[in-house]
């Protein structure tokens, strides 16, 4: 069995106790200091981390207890053990309050003493080993948080557990809601990059000229208002993943840029006469059609092709059912966790309701709604009628509207949006708070499917 590697601090203000301690502690694998007062074992805190620090109650500088309470704050996996000759059980009750492991009380029985070192060693290691497992677990959080009873949902986990330890880059597909920003951080936090950073980039919220800098930086004076040098966000990304959000709002001037950087691995802040190195995973996501936008000559052919090498798509939440029990349970969770309320459940009523609705804005749409019935449902129990009116009537009651086999997503789309508007007089604001989609997004989609509103 290898020996145990451990840091010891020893803190005490009279000599012969301090090096006794360590003369007595000491074997294979023990690094042990010593400090001569509060002050220096402050100090050389600050400087290292130690498994275990002995520490004497009342000696100059910070007390025992201080340095107890500091340790706690910063250091949580230390392990503390005070020491003193003033000993008493409210003293003892107070340190172990405060986070000790033990107290020991002058003279010191060496014997018991080097017990209760190797048992609180024996603890460092557990709560040490606990906080990797945990630190783990929220790592892989996000792939977690991914619901996939439906098979178009285990098809998604699988792609995205096949690619994660590549650096391919990866285009997610799906509308809006669906939850490609959660596939992309699953994505990153599965690969050999998920200790660097992930750096999220909305293409739509950029002018052409804005973009460039945003992306690649900037140095002083580069443009009128550049007052300082400025790193752009594959910089900032370095050794991570850069997640550009809406790739197909990206102008055709800054698809070129890209598309370089894409092929060559490199790019030049603005006003910088120096190449940098771009050492970043590509994953980008659209709700748009692609193809289709190349076809109309929207967007580069060529930069779609190194775009699209995996290709993963998201389904949109009525084309997986299955999965909607499950999310209505974990968002419940969530917001009432959030909202410091009880747990609140949802009627099997209610769960029909929610999984026959269309939900237009997907899973968006649906932790939205339940983190409004958190706050206004009076019961603790979710029932049909504390439902919005009208996502009851969509699912079984007036107002609902037949499908034919064979129609297409957008068909489907359309005749919502039509439905919708009818039933609340072509009040466009209405229709969108309904529909779980914004106005421009609902007046967008009035144009792309030629609906008129009379």
């Amino acid at each position: 069995m290898p020996e145990r590697q451990a840091t010891i601090l020893i803190a005490d203000d009279e000599i012969f106790i301090r090096e006794g301690l360590q003369e007595a502690l000491q074997k294979p694998g023990y690094a042990i200091e010593t400090a001569i007062d509060g002050n220096q074992a402050r100090k050389m805190l600050l400087e290292r981390d130690y498994n275990l620090v002995v520490l004497d109650l009342r000696m100059p500088g910070p007390s025992g207890m201080e340095l107890l309470e500091e340790i706690g704050e910063h250091h949580p996996d230390t392990q503390c053990i005070i020491l003193t000759a003033h000993g008493n059980v409210s003293t003892a009750v107070e340190a172990m309050r405060k986070g000790a492991y033990d107290f020991v009380t002058k003279p010191v029985d060496l014997d018991h003493l080097r017990l209760m070192v190797d048992r609180a060693l024996d603890r460092f290691e557990l709560v040490a080993e606990n906080r990797k497992l945990h630190n783990r677990l929220e790592k892989d959080a996000p792939f977690r948080r991914l619901v996939r009873r439906s098979p178009a949902m285990q098809a998604a986990a699988a792609t995205i557990k096949q690619v994660a330890q590549s650096d391919i880059p990866v285009l997610l597909r799906g509308e809006t809601g669906v939850g490609k920003d959660l596939v992309a951080r699953s994505i990153h936090e599965r690969s050999k990059r998920r200790e660097s950073p992930f750096v999220a980039v909305n293409c739509g919220g950029f002018t052409e000229d804005l973009f460039s800098s945003e992306l690649f930086g900037h140095k002083r004076g580069a443009y009128t208002g550049a007052h300082a040098d400025r790193p752009g966000r594959f910089a900032l990304a370095e050794g991570g993943t850069l997640f550009l959000d809406e790739i197909g709002e990206v102008p055709l001037k800054n698809q070129i840029e890209l598309l370089r950087v894409l092929e060559s691995h490199e790019f030049q802040p603005l006003g910088d006469p120096q190449v940098h190195r771009a050492d970043v995973r590509i994953i980008a996501a659209t709700n748009r059609d692609l193809e289709g936008a190349v076809a109309t000559g929207h967007f580069r052919e060529d930069f779609y092709y190194r775009l699209n090498v995996i290709p993963i798509d998201i389904p949109p939440l009525r084309q997986r059912q299955e999965d909607i029990p499950v999310l209505v349970e974990m968002s419940l969770n969530e917001a009432c966790r959030a909202q410091d309320q009880p747990p609140k459940r949802v009627s099997p009523e209610a769960m029909a309701c929610l999984i026959a609705h269309h939900w237009p804005g997907n899973v968006r749409e649906l932790r939205n709604l339940l983190q409004r019935l958190v706050v206004t449902s009076p019961e603790m129990m979710i029932r049909p009628e504390h439902l919005p009116r009208s996502l009851v009537d969509l699912a079984d009651g007036p107002g609902h509207f037949s499908i034919q086999i064979g129609s297409g997503i957008q068909e489907v789309e359309a005749e919502l949006i039509r439905q919708t508007l009818q039933r609340i007089t072509s009040n466009r604001r209405d229709a969108a708070a309904i529909l779980g989609i914004s106005v421009r997004a609902l007046q967008y989609k009035l144009k792309q499917y030629n609906i008129k509103i009379k």
